[in-house]
């Protein structure tokens, strides 16, 4: 779990600065979508549009090749999910994307 969370931050940090795709419902929630895609990675972060509840959950995602390998759930409440992570040699690629910020 932590090696997933350390992963987490870098991705959250290359994802804050991407440009807003527009917002999109998921699970009956409105989100707010930012996605980058370089190198083979792909990522998405899904945070609430008008945080109203603290249970309201935010999604960050990555993908190498098209393959999840990261996923992770949290809310302001304090609930922390990891819904998947399978290390590999896709971490070395987002430290690089991150190192460029």
């Amino acid at each position: 779990m932590k090696r997933a969370k350390e992963l987490a931050r870098l991705a959250f940090d290359v994802l804050r600065f991407e440009e807003l795709v527009g917002n999109v419902t998921v699970e009956g929630e409105q989100k707010q979508l930012r996605e980058f895609a370089q190198r083979g990675l792909s990522g998405s972060l899904l945070i609430p549009f008008r945080p109203t509840r603290l249970d309201e959950f935010s999604r960050l995602q990555i993908r190498h090749l098209g393959r999840r390998v990261l996923e992770i759930r949290w809310s302001k409440a304090g609930d922390v999910k990891l819904v998947a992570y399978e290390p590999d040699e896709w971490e070395e690629l987002l430290n690089q994307l991150a190192n460029v910020f």
